[in-house]
């Protein structure tokens, strides 16, 4: 026996495809032949006894069978587990590897289309339907391989997953979706764990081979085969041969004769390599009694033996990770110290769990539907209802009343006696009466929505609100019921799958998902709608594909700024990809003051150019109402300064217009809004315009009266209606001089001019002269509210239900100037210096990076390529304007979060360490 432990040691390299090197996609799969025919040949597989042989062919359920002994005994091969608990399972795994003479092949089994282990404490994937309407191999891959490490680590080698010939249980026979069963497949694969196809007898004799075909062709492992209800042993070898020799195939055959041991003998002479039975000695007995009759050929019983040694060798079982002391071990082969997975796999696996959860999701609605609940039109009356059936409540309703302003929420579960439950569902009717919105989460029991759920549903559905409905199940549980207005699929009752759905009810995710399943009358396979997301979703920095310490670390630059007294207090927002990563406060608004948050206003300074004038500019360039190669005096004749008759509304942008920087206005006496007006529109110019780019104040003062002129409103009015409303931006806005906000963040203490420390008035001394409203300076925002704006422009221009400009507008306003200055600039926009050199968004953020700063400690950067965006708000000017290391502050938190990047945008899951994504997926 040594020399067969020695001799399964050895197939360790025989490896099922070539290494791949760390960061590399592996080369797509060979077929399943080559890795067999490849393999090593097993060492003194002669010396094993007839019995021992025979062993490594039964295969058994765990449930009712005294695994130890024979494994012991060297009489069992595999070990089919359905034990839910973990450490119940770990537990008997440990006595059956500990002592088995040659460790057991340990497989679970799939349950529909669920995929995971069925076990507690492991984590649960969502359902295969889930896949189907997703339609992304790469999850479907990633979730293979994830489903891999999870199974390794408890002492699993073939986990049972929803692969087989028949219908697919990635959706119905609409569309093939054989390249999420192949992309499963090979990541259980390139796992080390052996992906393994059920498949009934009786499909391949009717000729419904489903993903088989596809699945063999990439490199499956084993097929378990269960024969037909009435299958002869003629028949079962006949299917046994057609997948040997029809198809090819050399991997594991596994035979399901539980109840049937009469067909044992006929599967394996046809080519199976082990049998399922409940009765493992008789059949043991009744297979060697074959070979010694000459029923049955020792060589053929051989290679059966030596394919299941090379498939456990494969798996790792014959090269275990090395014993801690006091473990104990089985003769001269050590086995793994199976254990729970750990914390950090788990994350790992959760948001993946959750990654797929989202794109999942899918939306049918007729027109314009109510989904997603966002922009000028929300309903005021949202009410919420849950039809559950569990004894805690969903987290579904909660989630949405997170994200929207929600009238009222009812449970009804299906648990409660009849009497609450008939009183919870006439108060829930009574309230969707007078509801402009019914989200109704409606959670299956065994795959349907149970007799009085459905009985409230339908009561809802005929009512006078429109209702949207979450189906938490398959969107068959609808079947009967009249069409809601809309429908969010969901496809399990999963905390991911509730919380996916109430982000697609807010807007908060992008909906791509299409229905994989017709449900009859209603729906049919395909439907879906494609619906950009409106919000920005609150996550994790891995979320984001940033690495998992990101946020310490963002956090610690701004932490080192207030250590270093670079400003007294700071609100932040980081998005990326559409989550939003990070909005909170630091420090405090004065030394010993109230704490900053991230509802604390602040002085934007010249934010105002981006934020407000710029945003406008950009609405009406594309709406045709404003010509950016039109001479400034054709919309404000009054511009007439010396030397600037042909100043363009272009030159005003990127700051080529020859105007001065700025004028002491409160200084020279000049204290109203037309006496600066007059003093800009008649200043001799500095240079000729166009010839450079001076950054200059009075190029967005002008602007701001261009804006008016052209709307016919004052700026502040324009900018609310047209910028700021849409956008939800209710704390963002001009505020007048001499205004108090204790809430605000205070700027200077100013002795010099106003003689007062200013708190919630404009800090620029032109914008205050000019009433507080002005093109160059004095708007406040929040970070909450900054982060609205930032993800307007790292989404292309469309945000809250609103389009304010194409992608394309956007495109062109950040594109760089021809024009040579100190800051390299676009139209409005600051840009990253020319070869990436240091800046305010410091060194790592992209070449196509655009932001802009403000006088009080103010920025915004947004990478459109990394999708990505950076807000720092501070009042770095409390209590004097003579503060440094502003300009440092932000570079370092610009690097923090872009040097965090870890996976291309979109692609999230490509960084939680579940290897790399082959080429062709």
């Amino acid at each position: 026996m040594p020399l067969v432990y020695a001799a399964v040691a050895v197939l360790v390299a025989a490896l099922w495809s070539a290494p791949v090197a760390p960061g590399l996609a592996p080369a797509p799969p060979r077929p399943a032949a080559a890795p067999w025919a490849e393999a090593r040949p097993l060492a003194r597989l002669d010396t094993l006894s007839l019995e021992a042989t025979v062993g490594q062919l039964v295969a058994v359920r765990a449930a009712g069978t005294n695994v130890a002994a024979l494994a012991r005994a060297g009489r069992v091969g595999r070990v089919v587990v359905n034990e839910r608990d973990l450490g119940r399972h770990l537990d008997a795994l440990r006595a059956w590897q500990d002592g088995a003479a040659v460790p057991v092949l340990v497989a679970t089994e799939a349950a529909g289309g669920a995929v995971g282990l069925g076990l507690s404490e492991t984590p649960r994937f969502p359902p295969a339907l889930a896949y189907g309407a997703a339609d992304r191999p790469d999850l479907t891959y990633l979730t293979g391989r994830a489903l891999a490490d999870v199974a390794r680590v408890v002492g699993v080698q073939s986990p049972g997953v929803p692969l087989g010939a028949g219908a697919s249980p990635f959706g119905d026979g609409s569309a093939d979706r054989s390249g999420l069963a192949v992309a499963l497949a090979r990541g259980l694969r390139d796992g080390q764990t052996i992906p393994s196809a059920d498949v009934q007898a009786a499909d391949l004799d009717a000729g419904r081979g489903g993903d088989l075909d596809a699945l063999l062709g990439a490199g499956l492992m084993e097929v378990r085969l269960t024969p037909a209800p009435a299958s002869t042993q003629a028949a079962l070898a006949a299917a046994v041969r057609g997948l040997r020799e029809g198809r090819g195939f050399a991997g594991l055959v596994v035979v399901d004769v539980e109840g049937r041991d009469s067909l044992a003998v006929a599967a394996v002479a046809a080519g199976a390599d082990q049998v399922l039975t409940a009765r493992p000695a008789p059949l043991a007995r009744q297979i060697a009694a074959a070979v010694r009759a000459g029923r049955l050929d020792r060589a053929r019983l051989d290679r059966g033996a030596e394919r299941v040694l090379r498939a456990k060798a494969w798996a790792g079982l014959a090269a275990p990770p090395p014993r801690r002391a006091g473990e104990g071990g089985a003769g001269g082969l050590r086995v793994s110290p199976w254990r729970p997975p750990s914390a950090a796999l788990l994350h790992r696996a959760g948001l993946l769990s959750g990654e797929v959860a989202r794109r999942s999701i899918a939306v049918v609605e007729d027109g314009r539907g109510p989904i997603p609940v966002v922009g000028a039109a929300v309903p005021e009356r949202v009410v919420v209802v849950t039809l559950d059936a569990g004894a805690a409540p969903p987290p579904f309703a909660d989630a949405v009343g997170g994200a929207l302003a929600v009238r009222s929420s009812h449970r009804l579960a299906l648990g409660a006696p009849d009497s609450a439950y008939a009183a919870a569902a006439e108060i829930a009717v009574a309230a969707a009466e007078r509801a402009d919105l019914v989200v109704l989460g409606a959670f299956a029991d065994g795959g349907e929505l149970p007799p009085r759920h459905r009985a409230v549903a339908e009561r809802l559905l005929r009512g006078g609100a429109p209702v949207a409905v979450a189906a938490f199940g398959p969107p068959s549980l609808l079947v009967g019921l009249p069409r809601p207005a809309a429908l969010v699929a969901a496809w399990d009752d999963s905390a991911p799958a509730q919380r996916a759905a109430a982000e697609a009810v807010a807007g908060q995710i992008a909906v791509a998902g299409r229905l994989p399943v017709s449900v009859a009358g209603l729906y049919a396979a395909g439907d879906g709608a494609r619906l950009p997301q409106q919000r920005l979703r609150p996550g994790t920095p891995e979320e984001a594909g940033l690495d998992a310490d990101a946020a310490r670390r963002l956090d610690d630059a701004v932490e080192a700024a207030l250590a270093r007294s670079a400003f007294p207090g700071a609100a932040v927002a980081v998005g990326r990809d559409g989550v939003l990563v990070r909005l909170r406060g630091y420090g405090r608004l004065t030394p010993g003051g109230a704490a900053a948050t991230e509802q604390t206003p602040y002085d934007l300074a010249s934010l105002t150019k981006v934020v407000g004038t710029t945003a406008a500019v950009m609405r009406l360039v594309e709406s045709g109402d404003l010509d950016l190669d039109a001479r400034v005096s054709t919309y404000v004749p009054a511009f007439r300064p010396e030397g600037g008759a042909a100043v363009t509304v272009r030159q005003l942008l990127t700051h080529a217009a020859g105007q001065r920087p700025f004028y002491p206005f409160y200084a020279r006496g000049i204290l109203d809004r037309a006496g600066v007006l007059d003093f800009v529109y008649t200043d001799t110019l500095r240079y000729r315009p166009g010839s450079k780019s001076v950054y200059s104040d009075f190029d967005m003062i002008v602007l701001g009266e261009v804006i008016e002129a052209v709307t016919g409103e004052p700026l502040d009015r324009h900018l609310q209606r047209a910028v700021f409303g849409p956008l939800g931006m209710d704390a963002t806005g001009f505020r007048r001089p001499g205004a108090v906000d204790r809430a605000a963040a205070p700027t200077e203490v100013d002795g010099v001019w106003r003689e007062r420390t200013l708190q919630g008035e404009v800090h620029d001394e032109a914008a205050s002269v000019m009433g507080g409203v002005a093109g160059h300076a004095g708007l406040f925002s929040t970070a909450e509210d900054m982060a609205r704006f930032a993800f307007l422009l790292a989404s292309g221009g469309e945000a809250n239900g609103a389009r304010l400009f194409r992608r394309t507008t956007l495109d062109a306003f950040t594109e760089r100037a021809p024009v040579r200055g100190r800051y390299a600039m676009g139209l409005g926009w600051m840009l990253r210096p020319r070869g990436g050199g240091a800046s305010s968004s410091g060194s790592r953020f992209g070449p196509r990076s655009f932001g802009h700063t403000g006088f009080t400690g103010t920025s915004i950067w947004v990478d459109p390529d990394e999708d990505l965006f950076v807000v720092l708000l501070t009042n770095r000017v409390h209590p004097t304007r003579r503060t440094r290391g502003i300009r440092e502050a932000r570079a370092a938190l610009a690097d923090a979060v872009a040097g965090a990047v870890a996976a291309p945008p979109g692609e999230p899951a490509r960084a939680w360490g579940f290897g790399p994504v082959p080429a062709d997926l």
